[in-house]
């Protein structure tokens, strides 16, 4: 056919077998298939093609929201986890003696918003990384000292 314009599409592999199997009872090519029914949805008009277009960017946000929702809970989960971890650690990290552990359990809650406060000014500041990174530099400082002491 003089003047097309090759376009590539991509099915899912239930709908690719059901075009495959269509178009060649039918005696034609897939791509001739295609395009009578993409010529077949234009002509029912702007309204069905919209439809269409608004169908496929609907499941595809659903997806998406999925995602994020799965996201957000394991986000939600390893929070808890870490907090969970510091908590207990401030706790009982060395042994409470009994006759400290009021006074103890005072300091790990003291301890306990100092992290979350130090947690919180990390993030503000770029994260772990920027933290590690000033590690890295601070070894790689150490490393040279080393380097140079006879």
């Amino acid at each position: 056919m003089a003047g097309t314009t090759g376009i590539r599409t991509y099915l899912e592999p239930d709908l690719a077998r059901q075009v495959m199997r269509v178009a060649k009872a039918q005696g034609r090519s897939e791509s001739a298939f295609i395009a009578d029914a993409v010529r077949a949805t234009l002509a029912k008009g702007s309204d069905g093609a919209v439809r269409t277009a608004e169908d496929s960017q609907t499941r595809r946000l659903n997806r998406i929201e999925d995602r994020i929702d799965k996201i957000l809970r394991d986000q939600a989960v390893l929070k808890e986890a870490v907090f969970a971890f510091v908590r207990i650690w401030l706790e009982h990290n060395p042994p409470i003696e009994p006759e400290l552990s009021g006074s103890l359990a005072a300091s790990a809650t003291a301890r306990f918003a100092r992290f979350v406060d130090l947690a919180v000014t990390t993030y503000a500041e770029g994260g772990i990384e920027a933290i590690l990174a000033e590690d890295d530099d601070a070894d790689e400082d150490d490393d040279e000292a080393e380097e140079q002491t006879p």
